[in-house]
């Protein structure tokens, strides 16, 4: 049988780019398992430190065809560093690089650290998720984020 191709292109919606910074793997399967089961159309891209993180956002290195991520998922105990590196970066990069559009970031902790929280708001941290990661919890982020709902399949787009 022949497909029709035709249909593709002006008409398919646009995965929503998801750049998921988690060191641990269960933490990491989790979570991807949480944004699979919210059936949002994305592509993620698991990055397991700081270095990596800043190299895919630079499109640097293996990460130089790297999609600009819609929605960063940022854990914030990391190898070689913390979540907030990641997170200076961005603003540095974002005041002097107006090519670099601002990035949905999310941080994932287990930590109630509330001088955590105002580190991360004064760097734009646009929402906190408890870990594990819920898709209860992904997808209030996605709601809250309305912006990013052209990425969803049409059954939650009414969401």
């Amino acid at each position: 049988m022949k497909h029709d191709h035709s249909l593709i292109g002006e008409h398919a919606i646009k995965p929503m780019e998801i750049l998921l910074v988690e060191d641990g793997w269960t933490d990491a399967r989790v979570t991807i398992y949480a944004v699979r089961r919210s059936q949002v159309h994305h592509r993620l891209t698991l990055v397991r430190s700081v270095s990596e993180a800043i190299s895919f956002l630079r499109q640097e290195g293996i990460f130089a065809r790297a999609p600009r991520p819609d929605l960063l998922l940022l854990d914030m105990m990391l190898p070689d560093g913390t979540g907030l590196d990641v997170l200076q970066f961005l603003s540095e990069a974002q005041e002097a690089d107006f090519d670099l559009p601002r990035i949905t970031t999310v941080v994932l902790t287990a930590s109630n650290d509330a001088n955590l929280r105002v580190q991360c708001q004064d760097l734009c941290v646009s929402d906190f998720m408890n870990k594990p990661v819920r898709e209860a919890d992904f997808m209030r982020v996605i709601r809250d984020h309305k912006r990013l709902m052209v990425h969803t399949t049409p059954v939650l787009a009414g969401a």
